[in-house]
Order: C-alpha cells, then structure tokens, then sequence
C-alpha cells in the first residue's frame, strides 16, 4: 500500500478513535481509488527511498522523515553515494546501475515522499519535504544541473500534420491498422486524450451524433470525482472510430482491444503502455525517431496544433482537461509562436 506503517506518536495525533485497523482500512481505500500507474510509481519510489534509509541513515519507515535524512537523501543521488552503499541497491534489485539520479528522478521521488507525509495526516506547513532547507537544495541541484547541459525529456508533439503521417501508415485491410488508426485519431481528436484514457475507453461512453459520436469521460486524472464530461469525436476521427467497431464487431465492452497477428480481436482490452507503443510503432513505420514519441505526444500535439491555429485557451483546456492555464500554457505557446503580435517590432 501507499501508506506507510502508522507509529504510535502519529496515531495520538491522528486521534484515539481511530485504531490500526481503522488505518489499515483507510490505507486500502485511498491505494484502490489512486490510479494504478500512480500508485505503482509511488510504491517503487517509497520501496526505493526506505532501502537507501535503512542503508544510508539506519533507520526504518516511518514519518515524518527528519529533514537531514532527506537532504542526504538528495546529496547522495545528485553527487556521489558511497559506492558500498551504491553496489548494494543495485544488488537488491531497487537500482538498476550504480551512479547519480537525474535531477527529475531525484525530484519525483522527493514528490512521492511528500505525498506519503500527506496520507499520513501531515499538515503541509509540517511537511519535511516543504521545508526550506529541502526546497532550496533541489533548486540549487536543478540549476546546476542545467548548467551542465541537462533539459527535461519530453516526447515530441504530434501536430496534425505528424498525426496525418503516423496515421498514413495504417493500411486500410488489416485489424490492426483499423484499430491504429481509430486510436490515433482517438487519441488527438478527443481533446488529446492521456494513454490511460485511450485504453480505458469503452463502448458504453460512446454516444452517436451527426459526423461522429460524443466520447463520455466518466473520469480523469484531474477528475477524481467522476463528474465526467463529453469529448467531441467528429470527422476523420469519427469514421474511423465506426470502420474499427464495425471491423471488429464491438457492441460493448473496451474499445480498444488486443488484436492477433492473424487478426483475431480479443475480448479483453489494452493496456496504456500499449498506446505509447502503438505510437512508437507508427513513427518508426513513418521512418521517424520512435524514441521521441508516445502516448503523451497525442496530447502535447493536440495542445500545440490548437496553439498554431489561434484556437481560444478556454475552448483548448474545455477539451483536454486540462485544470490550469500553467500546465497547458507552454504547449500552447510553443504552436502560438508565430501568431504573436509582437513578434515583427522590428518590422
């Protein structure tokens, strides 16, 4: 489970109510309703964190964690670890080579700690991993980081005219390049669905209208709730949504489903790590890098399209989810570049 082993200090805070077992239910219930791959990230980073204490500092998990600890924390995997120390992780299998983490593991998994704090009931102004010793070091290690040439990794966006060639390489007789091509444009017409939402996607949420269908997102990552909204699925994107269900003869269940080489369509789903690879497989076809592709480049590149063609903002983010103007704002600009007003002063 996300949450750690509760210790008897914490649970005088918590309140005398609540026993063990009351804990134990509460850890169950928020690491069922967390997302699965958000739940396996912070589990490998916790198991990773609680190996490298027990070795590095002597001590067991528990919170909160002292903020020397972290700051070792983050000294050891910026720099140089002991190389004891080092060999052994590797050896228990939590690392997979000796050296220095990237400024973005080291972040995420400081991310993944601050997060276990919050499910233990610790107040953010509480929280280790916000104290200002902590934050300032992991700015210091990020800006030398990038003086040493390091930028953040991100898939390249597929813009439409990308989407079109990845897209060219479904031939229109065969299974599998039906269900490619029904789940590229799936993928970007909706509104640049995440690759949880493309394989999660099911004939029960697929709502038929003129040109196309109304896809209902029962819920998102920024839609906890399952409020739940309806995402246009219209056009080209539409078409090739009804050839693949009529192709494979779905009438409910998944929609994107596993597909046999000899075309055989399975009746169980697939996974989100199959859409990046189905997106690699296509650029690599196309005779592009598939390194720098995957599922996030549906997204990116629907955002930045939208950004190149002066698409409003609010109509943007009505469509992708997105909850802040922060988050979607660089995609946006990257496309809206050459828009700007103030972009010719010069003349």
């Amino acid at each position: 489970m996300i949450l750690m082993a509760t210790t008897d200090q914490q649970l005088i805070k918590a309140g005398r109510l609540l026993s063990p077992a009351d804990l134990t239910r509460v850890a169950a219930i928020i690491d069922q309703a967390t997302a699965a791959n958000t739940r396996a990230a912070y589990r490998k980073d916790l198991t990773y964190f609680w190996a490298w204490a027990r070795l590095s500092a002597g001590i067991d998990p528990g919170y909160p964690v002292p903020v020397d600890v972290l700051i070792k924390f983050i000294l050891d995997h910026s720099d140089r670890m002991p190389p004891d120390i080092d060999q052994a992780l590797v050896d228990a299998g939590v690392k997979q080579r000796p050296g220095a983490h990237s400024i973005s593991t080291i972040t995420r998994r400081i991310s993944s700690i601050s997060m276990a704090h919050r499910f233990q009931g610790i107040k953010d102004d509480e929280n280790p991993c916000r104290s200002e010793p902590v934050r300032l070091l992991l700015a210091k290690v990020r800006r030398m980081a990038v003086k040493d040439g390091w930028r953040p990794k991100k898939k390249k966006a597929a813009t439409l005219d990308l989407l079109f060639t990845l897209v060219a390489t479904c031939a229109p007789e065969t299974m599998i390049d039906i269900r490619d091509r029904a789940l590229l444009y799936f993928a970007f017409s909706s509104g640049g669905r995440r690759r949880s939402e493309v394989a999660d996607a099911r004939m029960e949420e697929l709502i038929p209208v003129a040109d196309g269908y109304l896809f209902h997102l029962s819920s998102s990552k920024t839609d906890q709730d399952g409020v739940g909204a309806e995402k246009p699925l219209l056009g080209k994107a539409g078409r090739a949504m009804t050839d693949w269900i009529r192709a494979a003869g779905i009438a409910e269940g998944p929609i994107f489903r596993r597909v046999s080489k000899g075309g055989k369509v399975a009746e169980a789903g697939i996974q989100d790590k199959t859409v990046a690879r189905i997106v690699q497989k296509r650029a690599s076809m196309a005779g592009l890098d598939p390194r720098m592709f995957g599922g996030h480049s549906m997204r990116s590149g629907f955002v930045t399209e939208a950004g190149m063609q002066g698409k409003p903002m609010g109509d943007i983010m009505a469509l992708s989810g997105h909850r802040t103007v922060a988050v979607v704002n660089g995609y946006y600009q990257a496309g809206n570049a050459l828009n700007n007003s103030a972009a010719k002063l010069a003349g």
